[in-house]
């Protein structure tokens, strides 16, 4: 568990100073409130951010977060919500996923539904939709039990009610893929790939051995694309970014380098934005955004890993602007504060020739910091999703 606080500990240095950044140079204009009661009309969200403040800012309950509604002009709604580190929201056409520390929020144009959940949760891991029973599932790194064990709870249910599952481990990467929960968890033989029915009654199921755990940590969500499992790793002591490819059926294992860290501080530097939108697999490639905003390129048929094209804007040291990136129908979204405007942004990218398609700008997220800064809290963006 060292490795996990050392990586959470990091994580919390970025979120710090990029939270203090980000009150800075967010000045923009305001921003409508919304509550609980207030109609969101969907056909008017084209993107969604979650901001929070950090875990640590919520150990008396008074944490905060917001869910950012953008329309198609960059205009923003603000919906508070209470704290939760690296929350989650989902989308379906016709309804959104929310959550925060003590509640779940399914929200639909015409009504939103609140319920109240017995345990409360600080940090975010995964969501998905299960559409043969129609349920949400949110998964959460919940903590150590009493017993010296570690937990990672699942919320499930929809707009008739939500429960909770409990998983007796730490997951050192989580997924999603054909209606299974993916995760790399430290067993008696190392680290393994395992998966997990989407379902009330799911039973962990072992994939594939990687043995030792050693120097390795999990940069990016576990994606799947036909019979492979794609793992994006980071070896610390041998300062290495790798590809790791497993097939299904043989549990074959291949590993190509990715790229090479100069030393541990270009590693902390280029840790991602967000580890659930740091990759994804798309016409036979996976794409990788590292923190320094390099979308790096593995061609599956060929082994070829090539840089495939740099994030304009990008922040180059270990003071992150807090960019978020999500990837979606062969494009790659990217919201970052644009200096040249003043104002932060949503940019558009073509994964395949890395041409910039559109620039968004927002405006009212002052609002929000300024209402944070009342409150002497802070919050950065855990989530981000373009619809």
């Amino acid at each position: 568990m060292d490795k996990k606080w050392l990586v959470i500990g990091i994580m919390a240095l970025f979120i710090a100073v990029a939270g203090k950044t980000y009150y800075t140079f967010s000045r923009q204009q305001s921003a409508d409130f919304l509550s609980k009661d207030d109609p969101i009309l969907l056909t008017d969200v084209a993107a969604i951010l979650y901001f929070s403040t950090t875990a640590d800012q919520d150990m008396n309950r008074d944490g905060l977060s917001f869910a950012v509604f953008v329309d198609s002009d960059g205009n923003t709604k603000l919906w508070e919500m209470d704290g939760l580190e690296l929350g989650t929201v989902f989308v379906l056409e016709d309804s959104i996923f929310l959550e925060d520390r003590g509640h779940v929020y399914v929200v639909h144009s015409d009504e939103t539904k609140t319920f109240a959940m017995p345990t409360e949760e600080h940090t975010g891991e995964v969501t998905d939709y299960n559409e043969d029973d129609g349920r949400f599932y949110s998964v959460y790194n919940s903590g150590f039990t009493e017993d010296g064990g570690y937990a990672s709870n699942i919320r499930f249910g929809n707009e008739n009610g939500f429960e909770t599952i409990h998983i007796p481990h730490y997951m050192q990467m989580s997924g999603k893929a054909d209606g299974n929960l993916l995760m790399v968890i430290e067993d008696d033989d190392g680290l393994s790939l395992q998966k997990m029915p989407l379902q009330k009654d799911g039973k962990l199921q072992k994939i594939v051995s990687l043995g030792p755990i050693g120097e390795r940590i999990g940069m990016a969500s576990i994606l799947k694309e036909n019979d492979y499992y794609y793992l994006v790793i980071a070896d610390t002591e041998k300062m290495t970014c790798d590809v790791y490819r497993i097939h299904e059926k043989t549990e074959e294992i291949e590993t190509f380098p990715l790229f090479n860290y100069k030393d541990i501080e270009d590693y902390i530097v280029r840790i991602p934005y967000n580890l659930r939108n740091a990759a994804a697999v798309y016409d036979g490639n996976l794409y990788y955004v590292d923190g320094i905003g390099d979308v790096h390129a593995f061609d599956s048929k060929t082994g070829e890993v090539r840089l495939a094209f740099t994030l304009e804007g990008a922040s180059q040291g270990q003071m992150k602007m807090s960019e978020q990136t999500y990837f979606q129908d062969g494009k790659l979204h990217f919201f970052r504060y644009n200096q040249s405007s003043a104002t932060h942004a949503i940019d558009t990218y073509d994964l395949r020739t890395g041409k910039l398609l559109n620039e968004l700008s927002l405006t009212g997220l002052d609002t929000m910091f300024d209402y944070v800064q009342q409150k002497k809290k802070r919050v950065s963006p855990y989530d981000f999703i373009v619809r």
